[in-house]
């Protein structure tokens, strides 16, 4: 699994990261940045490239970002040179109790596709913040993966090519897939990646489930679309705020 957002990192850094953020930083701003103190020290779990870490730096908040792909970190170096960044697994890393806050973005936690792994996600995110902390995060629900997950894609430019094709959700296995087949021209030569990307489809319930398990307790909701974003991006996606409890 690690290969497949290695291999994918160029395009991520390239195309989605920075539309996504456009979109999320904003509502990022409205139901959780405004509510840290100044200089909080916020967590970044799933940083990927790195482009939000940037925009909290830019803030003027102390980041450390994490993600298990050595290329999303190389181009996170790059992108937010001010964050402190590791190559860690969220279902696998420990740090201590020494952050304000914690973000993870772009449906990062959907890729956890064991119910164990997203569980381990949250309560190592727990361990990691001080009591009172308030973990932000999206993921899509099952809406996305009934409308728009199955759609194909192509991208095509003079020196790459991107071509995406989505497969049916599995309502009995939540489980929800894409193969992505990429060709860039490097050093005169054509070369192909192929991977597949899978997600899970969690419930409200077991989220919420989860982080309970973890030592969160209040939990907020928002749908995506109400709060601006929209089209694909927007459709079937919930932020939610919760809070670590003392």
């Amino acid at each position: 699994m690690v290969a497949c957002y290695d291999d994918f990192a160029w395009f991520y850094n390239l195309y989605w990261g920075e539309e996504f953020h456009s979109a999320a930083f904003p509502i990022l701003d409205r139901i959780w940045l405004r509510r840290l103190p100044p200089g909080a020290r916020i967590l970044d779990v799933c940083c990927g490239t790195g482009l939000l870490a940037a925009r909290l730096a830019a803030r003027g908040f102390p980041v450390t970002g994490l993600d298990l792909s050595e290329e999303m970190i190389a181009f996170a170096r790059s992108n937010a040179p001010a964050a402190g960044l590791l190559v860690a697994d969220a279902a696998g890393f420990g740090l201590p109790a020494v952050f304000d806050a914690a973000v993870s973005t772009f449906d990062s936690l959907n890729h956890l596709t064991e119910p164990p792994a997203l569980q381990a996600a949250f309560r190592n995110i727990a361990a990691a913040l001080r009591p009172g902390s308030l973990l932000a995060f999206d993921m899509l629900l099952e809406e996305a993966y009934r409308t728009h997950w199955g759609e194909s894609f192509a991208l095509v430019r003079d020196d790459h090519l991107l071509t995406i094709t989505g497969a049916a959700f599995d309502a009995r296995s939540r489980m929800a897939r894409a193969k992505v087949t990429m060709f860039r021209r490097l050093d005169g030569a054509w070369q192909r990646s192929d991977v597949t990307v899978a997600e899970r489809c969690y419930s409200v319930e077991e989220i919420s489930r989860s982080l309970a398990l973890a030592g969160f307790g209040e939990l907020l909701c928002y749908d995506a679309g109400d709060l601006g974003m929209a089209g694909q991006l927007g459709q079937g996606r919930t932020f939610f705020v919760a809070t670590k409890l003392d």
